[in-house]
């Protein structure tokens, strides 16, 4: 039971910042915030409106003085708990902040607060030829401020990127009430890829410039129907693997198609138990016909019984609904519905489809099943009634198991609906303690007290299994990397502190702190494992960037990056602004030798806060960088000159940085000179 007089007893402090009406503590308002878009309910003690966002900082200064937790809230559209206040305490609503205060379209850039609707936003760019490329299915009721609590993505993300891909810039009341504005462009560790996709735990956004981008000239919209959903598959694999690049890759079931189109004229073939929606973008209309005429030749070898392009925008729009609208749908056919969001790596679509449908027959439940195809992101959308708690336990059961088939064929357990409470148990699965305690460090750092939406993301001590040992595996690792690691383990236990050196090319030898011991990592240029169906790249931190091309070349790929220095080098100095967008994954030990490993081979993942982002800039301070997994290209890429920018490790670094420093290498072992006052 909550303490019901903590409220009271600031009060008046919280009204003189909102207004009387604004701090709201009666039954009917309380009721109202005590549940989202998942299944998860608890009541909060008050709910607190803003009409500025000038408000929210004092706010969050007077609850966390008072030791009150609190959480930020929008729509309301999550769908695993995220908003949801375990703990009581204060929901702040955020939903009036609907400022679009700027469109720049020579910068390519939007100014908004939090609480404008992804769609309100799409249509006020409309007038300008431009469009913001995150497009959730809930876009018409969902909101930039929650979009980038979520790390949401959409259709467009195949081609575009995820919301954090998509933000520039982000203003940030922190847990404590201090407002800082972090961009992925700052010096230093990436502070504001830690914000987004981190559900309001680490703070809250209070305004965001977002990248816009123009609309492209020309539009080609496809449905490709199939008998069997293992060909579609299949074919989504092939049509990305060949080097086009759809704008959109979306696939149905046959059950999902019978709930969007009910009472609607069905246009498909009979005996369609799929259908893929393409489309493909571009200024250029006869490479745009190209395309299409060989994602319909893949289509066709691949069993297509009904191929057709959309003549005009009416029945493109028409297939558009019918994908958007599968969810409503669905939730017509039954009183709930719990949605999945795992992802695996694409080749394995067919695989992790014929796992899910086993398990959705065995707890002979119906699901209707709904893929952001291109990127491997699965949501099955299982149907149930909430009163039965037998189908409710049934329905948790099978959740689970898709997520750990997910886990097992190389994937992660949510690629763009968060984690929440619905999902901490699931972290333990997909992470090892290490891992987690490195995540804990993170939420330490920015929220020493646990106020700011606790409970989330994390698995909570009832959920920890007992015993786990983590990642001790390390046969996958070089001999050059394991033996690295047993050398930071030394170093440890003698407080030695290490310069990590690559190349040369960024660090020079004259920087390196007096007393501090090198430690090359050159040495960690084994060859490159390359994935050529999934497109995707490991490379060791030592390995030179030219010879990563190279090898790449030799298999008909490519990458977008320099080819001066090193993987490791190019990580940790982050020269390179577009390398936020195909760094996937790394491999990387701590101060104290352990081993961990963060992202991996899917384009997608939000289980977690965003290590891999925030290691980009870290300077080697943070832990030391073993391997990093790139997504590669089908296609020649270009070698861009933002990697031969001029490298500082002189940063001054933010109150956040040196936070995090304390928390991940509290001895200040690792390139020491650049946290100097950290050093013991």
């Amino acid at each position: 039971m909550f303490k019901t007089d903590r409220i009271s007893r600031i009060r008046p402090e919280l009204e003189a910042i909102v207004g009387e009406d604004n701090v709201r503590t009666d039954d009917a308002e309380i009721t109202m915030y005590s549940y989202d878009a998942g299944m998860a309910r608890a009541r909060p003690e008050a709910v607190i409106s803003f009409n500025s966002i000038a408000e929210i900082a004092p706010v969050v200064k007077v609850l966390y003085r008072a030791g009150i937790p609190y959480l930020p809230r929008l729509a309301g559209t999550n769908l695993s708990g995220g908003t949801i206040p375990l703990r009581g305490g204060a929901v702040l609503n955020l939903s009036r902040l609907k400022k679009i205060y700027r469109i720049d379209t020579a910068a390519r850039l939007a100014l908004v607060e939090p609480g404008v609707v992804n769609l309100d936003l799409q249509k006020a760019l409309e007038p300008f030829g431009f469009f913001y490329a995150p497009d959730p299915a809930s876009q018409k009721v969902s909101t930039i401020g929650g979009n980038i609590g979520e790390n949401a993505g959409g259709p467009l993300c195949l081609k575009y990127g995820v919301t954090a891909d998509n933000v520039e810039r982000l203003e940030v009341v922190t847990p404590e009430g201090a407002v800082k504005t972090w961009s992925f462009r700052d010096p230093g560790p990436d502070l504001m890829s830690l914000i987004t996709g981190s559900e309001g735990t680490l703070g809250i956004v209070t305004r965001a410039w977002l990248k816009i981008l123009p609309k492209p000239r020309h539009i080609r919209t496809a449905s490709a129907a199939f008998t069997s959903l293992e060909s579609a598959m299949t074919a989504v694999t092939s049509i990305v693997s060949e080097g086009i690049a759809p704008r959109a890759l979306e696939a149905m079931d046959r059950v999902s198609l019978e709930a969007a189109l009910s009472g609607k004229h069905d246009p498909f073939p009979a005996g369609t138990e799929a259908v893929l929606i393409i489309e493909l973008d571009g200024n250029d209309v006869v490479r745009l016909k190209k395309e299409l005429a060989a994602v319909q030749n893949i289509c066709s070898a691949n069993s297509c019984s009904d191929f057709r392009v959309a003549a005009e925008e009416a029945e493109r729009e028409l297939l558009w609904q019918a994908r958007k609208g599968a969810y409503p749908a669905m939730a017509r056919l039954a009183p709930d519905v719990l949605v999945e969001d795992g992802v695996v790596p694409r080749p394995r679509l067919p695989e992790a489809l014929r796992q899910t449908r086993e398990i959705l027959s065995r707890y002979k439940l119906t699901a209707g099943l709904l893929f952001h195809a291109g990127d491997g992101n699965m949501h099955p959308n299982m149907i149930f009634d909430r009163r039965d708690l037998q189908e409710v336990k049934r329905v948790k059961k099978a959740g689970h198991e898709i997520l750990k088939a997910c886990i097992k064929l190389g994937g992660t357990v949510s690629g763009e609906h968060g984690v929440g409470v619905e999902k901490r148990v699931a972290m333990n699965w997909l992470y090892g303690p290490a891992e987690l305690d490195f995540f804990g460090k993170i939420k330490r750092a920015f929220d020493p007290r646990d106020l700011a939406n606790p409970d989330k993301i994390l698995p909570v001590a009832e959920e920890k299994p007992a015993g786990s040992a983590g990642l001790t595996d390390k046969a996958y690792l070089s001999p050059e990397a394991r033996g690295i690691i047993d050398e930071l383990k030394l170093r440890h236990r003698t407080g030695t502190r290490t310069a990590v050196t690559g190349l040369g090319t960024r660090l020079k030898t004259d920087r390196i702190m007096e007393g501090a011991k090198p430690l090359a990592l050159r040495q960690l240029a084994g060859a490159p494992e390359i994935d050529r169906e999934n497109l995707t790249v490991r490379a060791e931190a030592g390995l030179p960037l030219k010879e990563l091309r190279r090898q790449l070349k030799a298999c008909g790929l490519d990458i977008e990056l320099p080819e001066e220095g090193s993987v490791g080098g190019l990580i940790a100095s982050k020269t390179l602004p577009g390398l936020r967008r195909i760094l996937l994954g790394l491999d990387i030990a701590a101060a104290d030798g352990t081993l961990m490993k963060f992202g991996g081979t899917t384009v997608k993942n939000v289980a977690g806060y965003d290590v891999v982002r925030l290691l980009c800039g870290s300077l080697g301070a943070y832990a030391v960088i073993l391997a990093a997994t790139f997504s590669v290209s089908a296609r020649a890429a270009r070698t861009p000159q933002e990697g031969a920018a001029e490298f500082n490790d002189a940063f001054d670094p933010d109150e956040y940085h040196r936070r995090l420093k304390k928390e991940l290498d509290p001895q200040n072992l690792l390139n020491p000179w650049i946290y100097r006052e950290n050093a013991r």
